[in-house]
């Protein structure tokens, strides 16, 4: 379980993110959303230490991450950055076992074990025909889902993807989403995505954590976050919102003048 607790964080004087607090539990998935320059790539580059907090803590299992060394953080989040940079040369099976890297010694190239985690993660991803395909053959979807396989193969049991679906057509989206939901169950892994489609957050998320200026306007499921007051408000635009026949989710539309 993954717990924030009154974190705030400051470029210089610009105060970025203001006494955010929330919990993510396991088998969970979590979109934290916002306008953008709310803090949501901010919180994340919080949680896996790449920036240090100036007030707050952030708890796993009840572990204060300040305690623990970036090897040990690397063995609980796994973090997918938006639009990652492929590593040139390399192919779908290389670029996955480079997941196992926060349990391989300098010398060590991986065990038998760690390549039956990588063709597993392959295989969960539906990318085991791809495993010696160079990066740069794959299509944008095919590449997310790579690089998604390579933070399975970390084992970790927080996985953080900042707009996953923010370069992918509309079946790439749904295959992405379908995906990341059905291993969060399956592994009891914790997924927190940062995202802008707020549609798309409300069908596949269990909760949704709303960001106004760093801080945290609302939190809980899509049809108590996704009203047309909190987001006309926190976008400072005018949307309309209807439910879905099936699931009774939140659909936003953009208000017509």
């Amino acid at each position: 379980m993954l717990r924030i607790d009154e974190l705030e964080f400051a470029y210089d004087t610009h105060q970025v993110i203001r006494c955010v607090s929330f919990e993510a539990h396991s088998g969970e998935v979590i979109a934290v959303v916002g306008a953008n320059g709310s803090g949501k790539t901010t919180l994340f580059n919080l949680i896996t230490g790449g920036y240090k907090q100036s007030k707050g803590t952030i708890f796993i299992n009840d572990q204060n991450t300040k305690q623990l060394s970036s090897w040990d953080r690397s063995q609980l989040i796994a973090y997918v950055p938006q639009n990652p940079d492929p590593p040139q040369g390399f192919t779908v099976g290389e670029l996955v076992m480079m997941g196992r890297n926060p349990y391989l010694s300098l010398i060590d190239w991986g065990k038998s074990e760690d390549f039956a985690i990588a063709e597993k993660a392959l295989l969960k991803t539906g990318l085991s025909d791809y495993i010696d395909q160079p990066l740069d053959h794959l299509s944008g979807g095919e590449l997310q889902s790579a690089f998604i396989a390579m933070a399975l193969a970390q084992e970790t049991e927080i996985l953080l993807l900042d707009e996953p679906t923010s370069n992918l057509d509309l079946r790439n989206q749904a295959v992405l989403m379908s995906m990341v939901h059905q291993l969060s169950r399956e592994n009891e892994t914790t997924v927190i995505m940062a995202m802008h489609d707020l549609t798309l957050a409300a069908q596949w998320c269990d909760k949704l954590v709303m960001l106004l200026n760093g801080s945290v306007f609302a939190e809980g499921p899509p049809e108590i976050v996704l009203t047309a007051d909190n987001i006309n408000l926190v976008y400072d635009t005018e949307v309309e919102v209807e439910y879905s026949r099936k699931g009774n989710k939140p659909i936003i539309f953009s208000k017509q003048n």
